[in-house]
């Protein structure tokens, strides 16, 4: 998403796609960028992300007052999102790199000021082994580790809430789709969840899937990975989004997978570079497809649903839509599709 600077700013500003311009040849690799990041050990100190989704961005104070709810603690970024216009939000292109979800493990690599630039290896990409880079306000990490828990609760609704109650009162964070809390107990309503400062809360037992921890998860269909990505339909487009307040395209692919246990690159680039080489006349629903501009540099990938369409998250200013193949640019940009599951 963020190769070659000068090259991939001139390109998203036109094409407002996050995590596209990182050249294929860079990630086209013997190993795969997911088995590169697990077998790469941190050798700098963890930290966990404490607020419901921390933004990254490429360097420390570039934020403005608009910014301000995305870098508070707790961070606010349904409030971000809405009160951005449309060219506040293009003026993110090249200025963020990705986001990580609460409770995510995340690598520190240095520090500056009131800034931490930090990895995250569940995000899987050719330009460093140990995770996606960027730098986060350092009141919004810990180094607290996380409980243990015998069974994880993922979130399967684009947000949703924790409560003080297992009655499910006292609202207090919205946390985003595909966020993993250890799940302490749980009834047919409610799951009791332990929290990143040592608290118990609870969420809405149909918002989430229990995963036991440390076993394999099933492995998605094509039509699960379509239905997931269904929930966003109308949900706007941002510039290194990464959670259910706003995706960009790459990002909206990458958590669609990862929420259901499958983890791949997150940028298009790398993303078109690994899986199964599919033909246009052999689409199964799930597959992704991936787009070519001018500039030789793929730039944009979808979710095939089938019958000649996509889901995607299409640019700054437009939400994540269906759309036909065979539509303008779409059919003559189209640059190949990948499989990622049988």
């Amino acid at each position: 998403m963020r190769g070659l600077r000068s090259v991939i700013l001139s390109v998203a500003v036109l094409l407002a796609c996050a995590a596209c311009a990182w050249p294929a040849a860079a990630a086209a690799r013997p190993q795969t960028v997911a088995a590169r990041a697990k077998a790469v050990a941190p050798s700098s100190p963890l930290r966990w992300v404490a607020v419901s989704v921390a933004t990254l961005w490429v360097e420390p104070g570039l934020a403005r007052p608009v910014d301000a709810p995305a870098l508070a603690t707790p961070a606010d970024p349904r409030a971000w999102v809405a009160g951005m216009t449309t060219a506040q939000k293009r003026w993110l292109v090249g200025k963020l790199e990705t986001q990580a979800l609460y409770g995510s493990r995340v690598i520190l690599l240095d520090t500056s000021g009131a800034w931490s630039r930090v990895a995250v290896p569940t995000q899987p990409t050719p330009r460093d082994a140990r995770g996606y880079p960027g730098w986060v306000p350092t009141v919004q990490l810990t180094a607290v580790r996380p409980a243990a828990g015998r069974r994880l609760a993922v979130i399967m609704r684009p947000t949703a809430w924790t409560w003080e109650t297992p009655a499910l009162t006292g609202r207090v964070l919205e946390l985003s789709y595909g966020t993993r809390l250890p799940a302490v107990a749980w009834t047919p309503s409610s799951v009791q969840v332990a929290m990143q400062d040592g608290r118990t809360l609870y969420v809405k037992r149909a918002a989430v899937a229990l995963r036991s921890r440390g076993a394999a998860w099933p492995r998605p269909s094509g039509a699960q990975l379509v239905a997931e990505a269904r929930r966003f339909l109308g949900l706007q487009y941002v510039w290194a989004g990464t959670s259910g307040f706003g995706f960009d395209c790459s990002g909206f692919t990458c958590l669609v997978y990862q929420a259901l246990g499958v983890t791949i690159p997150r940028d298009a680039a790398p993303q078109f570079a690994e899986g199964v080489k599919v033909a246009r006349a052999s689409l199964r629903a799930g597959d992704l497809v991936f787009f070519r501009g001018s500039s030789g540099q793929i730039h944009h990938v979808g979710m095939y649903v089938g019958a000649g369409r996509m889901i995607h998250s299409p640019a700054t200013g437009l939400p994540v839509s269906v759309v036909s193949l065979s539509a303008e640019p779409y059919s003559s940009e189209l640059a190949g599709a990948r499989r990622y599951v049988p």
